[in-house]
């Protein structure tokens, strides 16, 4: 398994983890939930189911295509941007429910990091599936 791949499925489980014990704390301390709401579905969502599917996405279908991923660097670099991108728009949600002004600029920022991860996924994928044609 590539490392990138790793690191997501990794980085999926520990969020799996977080979305679970943010879940019990809205529970048990309901005054929290206005805050967390959005960080902990995006954190299940975005990083439980997305980077598991990112992780297993880039291990399994190259492979059932006989093909190997079309650039390691850009699985690399999905890495970062899909974790950075994620923390910080947790951080910057819990900051804009008590202190608003640039914690909500600075989420759209960070919620456009994360669309910059799902398109570098798209693409790295899109082309390791993509029939190379011999010159």
């Amino acid at each position: 398994m590539d490392k990138y791949a790793k690191a997501f499925v990794k980085a999926g489980l520990i969020y799996l983890g977080m979305g679970t014990i943010m879940g019990i704390c809205m529970v048990v301390w309901p005054d929290i939930r206005f805050t967390i709401t959005r960080v902990h579905v995006h954190t299940l969502l975005l990083g439980f189911m997305a980077m598991m599917i990112y992780g297993v996405g880039y291990h399994i279908l190259p492979r059932f295509m006989g093909r190997p991923v079309y650039s390691h660097r850009l699985g690399n670099a999905q890495v970062w941007f899909a974790n950075i991108s994620l923390i910080g728009l947790s951080i910057s949600w819990i900051l804009e429910a008590s202190l608003g002004g640039v914690w909500h600029t600075l989420a759209i920022l960070f919620g456009l990091g994360q669309g910059v991860s799902i398109f570098l996924f798209i693409i790295n994928l899109w082309k390791s599936m993509t029939p190379q044609t011999s010159g």
